[in-house]
């Protein structure tokens, strides 16, 4: 099975920031995949692409030996140098057409989408997946109000790659989520927010499983 067969069955995105997680990012990025997490997406701002690399780099060995998806959030050329499975770009960030072009064809693309315009522009460019939100408020990204519930059923009736429901989701609204039409999530401080990551992937992983939608 390819990276990119494994996005169709896939269902817990967790992405983890040094800024939020309550444990360090190896650590957590440790406990979340033996909690049941199907990707790692690390993402900070902050620090220098040299930084990114030794650390990324510490996180990959783990991934590796799971066969966990290991992702990187916007910064292409960290991703290729530490042989990510993929890099996730914002919407201020390069185009999924650029990123193909560093990263190769064999790597997996995300893109960050807020509407239907958007997720429909992510998908023409190559994005292997897109992600969809914030769905609720969150305190990461402050600077981007919430779309609702209800982009979740049309993003499921617009696009033909896998789309990732993100944004403030929780234990406690998962099931709306679900219920929209999502059947992959991701989640970040409910998760490495937690004094327990192991257990909190847990219960979201088990969720998610008794779930049958597909979106």
């Amino acid at each position: 099975m390819t990276k990119k067969d494994f996005l169709h069955r896939f269902r817990l995105y967790v992405l983890i920031s040094s800024s939020i997680a309550t444990k360090s990012v190896k650590e957590t990025a440790g406990l979340a995949i033996d909690g049941g997490a199907d990707a790692i997406q690390l993402r900070e701002k902050t620090i220098s692409d040299s930084e990114f690399i030794s650390l990324a780099g510490e996180v990959r060995d783990i991934t590796t030996k799971s066969g966990t998806l290991l992702v990187i959030n916007d910064r292409v050329h960290v991703a290729k140098e530490i042989n990510a499975d993929g890099v996730h770009l914002g919407q201020q960030d390069m185009s999924a057409l650029e990123a193909r072009d560093i990263i190769g064809g064999g790597k997996i693309i995300g893109v960050s989408t807020h509407s239907v315009t958007q997720a429909r522009r992510a998908q023409k460019d190559g994005a292997d997946y897109i992600a969809i939100g914030p769905i609720y408020h969150t305190r990461t990204k402050d600077y981007e109000p919430s779309i609702g519930i209800q982009i979740i059923r049309e993003i499921s009736e617009t696009v033909n790659i896998p789309f990732i429901a993100i944004g403030a989701i929780t234990l406690d609204n998962l099931d709306e989520v679900l219920k929209a039409g999502a059947s992959r999530v991701a989640v970040c401080s409910a998760i490495i927010g937690s004094n327990d990551i192991y257990s909190s992937t847990k219960q979201f992983k088990e969720k998610l499983n008794g779930q049958q939608a597909y979106g």
